[in-house]
């Protein structure tokens, strides 16, 4: 096939090479969600599940801890709830217990048995007896042990003993030390219920005299004051000193409890009746850790629990009550005393049941 004269000289002419088209560059794919912030919010809610699981730990040994150091669960106060104990078990082997108290850690009770030997047992913090607190010789077959206080500072048992008109003190296992002399003896003193305040004041009711009173004595047994004459009490039993120093005193026979200030002038006060929070026969007074007031009342047949509120003027808030007439569990035979360790759980006279009962929060 003949050559195609494109130059006109004869000589073939050489088409040009088409340049190679240049590479494309690939289509980028598509891109799908932002993995990095997947992960970095995957991350995150791993560190809050485990912060959230470390913290509930740290609640749970927290509740654990508490527990095993008080035997009490967390005090936590609800609103619009009825906070009162529960029954938990009874102490029996006591003949027409009256008086009780207990150590702060409820390693040592003490019930004044009225009735048999008339003696003061010590028992264990399970309720086993360990001991026996026999009054001195001297008292002879005349002796009566009523009502228990404990001494903060020296943990010495004082027990009052109405027949003869003495206070004895023990140890806290129960063996006799010594009779209260005062160095100014009183005419006709009759001391009843007993109590200390923080300072190691001792208070104490007194039947004798022209008239029942209150008396606080210092640490020498110097008389600092006296009061309630004015308010005519009546048989006036147990008593109790809050943290700052005001005295509940059980006037029994005028069905009252009367509260007085640390100088001795009245404060408040809950009377008889049969309503709601009122009381019938008050004898046995306790205050707890957490300020609630508890009143044993004999004929009512069981405790009576308050607070001291100051708005808008003192007065006792009934909280309420716990108990009732009969021989079963949590059940009363005119109860008498009452007392608070320092772990939430109370020890009641069950007097005609003759058993201390333990309730606790």
């Amino acid at each position: 096939m003949a050559g195609i004269d494109a130059t006109g000289d004869g000589t073939m002419a050489i088409p040009e090479a088409t340049p190679a088209p240049e590479d494309e560059p690939l289509p980028t794919p598509p891109l799908g969600p932002d993995t990095t912030d997947e992960d970095e919010d995957r991350r995150r809610r791993r560190w809050l599940l485990l912060f959230v699981l470390l913290g509930l730990l740290l609640i749970l040994i927290f509740l654990a801890l508490w527990y095993f150091l008080f035997r009490q669960p967390l005090p936590v106060p609800l609103p619009n709830t009825i906070d009162l104990p529960g029954y938990t078990t009874s102490f029996y082997g006591a003949d027409n217990p009256i008086g009780v108290a207990v150590t702060p850690d409820g390693s040592r009770i003490y019930v004044a048995q009225s009735e048999s030997d008339r003696v003061v047992l010590v028992l264990d913090g399970g309720g086993s007896l360990i001991a026996v607190a026999e009054p001195p010789a001297s008292t002879g077959s005349e002796h009566v042990p009523v009502w228990l206080a404990i001494d903060p500072l020296t943990a010495e048992l004082y027990v009052s003993d109405r027949p003869t008109g003495q206070i004895h003190v023990y140890d806290r296992d129960g063996a006799y030390q010594r009779t209260l002399a005062l160095p100014s003896p009183i005419p006709g003193w009759q001391p009843m219920g007993l109590a200390f305040d923080a300072a190691g004041n001792l208070y104490v009711t007194d039947l004798g005299g022209a008239a029942p009173r209150v008396e606080m004595f210092d640490r020498s047994l110097t008389l600092v004051r006296t009061f309630g004459e004015a308010d005519r009490l009546s048989f006036p039993n147990s008593l109790a000193v809050d943290p700052a120093g005001n005295v509940y005193v059980a006037d029994s026979n005028n069905g009252r409890l009367m509260v007085y200030r640390p100088d001795g002038s009245t404060l408040a006060q809950v009377g008889r009746g049969s309503g709601k929070g009122e009381l019938a026969l008050p004898r046995g007074v306790a205050i707890d850790g957490r300020g609630r007031i508890y009143i044993c009342d004999s004929t009512g047949q069981g405790v009576l629990v308050y607070r001291l509120v100051d708005d808008p003027s003192p007065e006792l808030e009934y909280l309420g009550f716990f108990g009732g007439s009969g021989i079963a569990d949590g059940r009363f035979g005119y109860p008498n005393g009452v007392a608070a360790d320092g772990r939430g759980r109370l020890y009641v006279g069950d007097t005609t049941n003759d058993r201390v009962q333990m309730w606790s929060y």
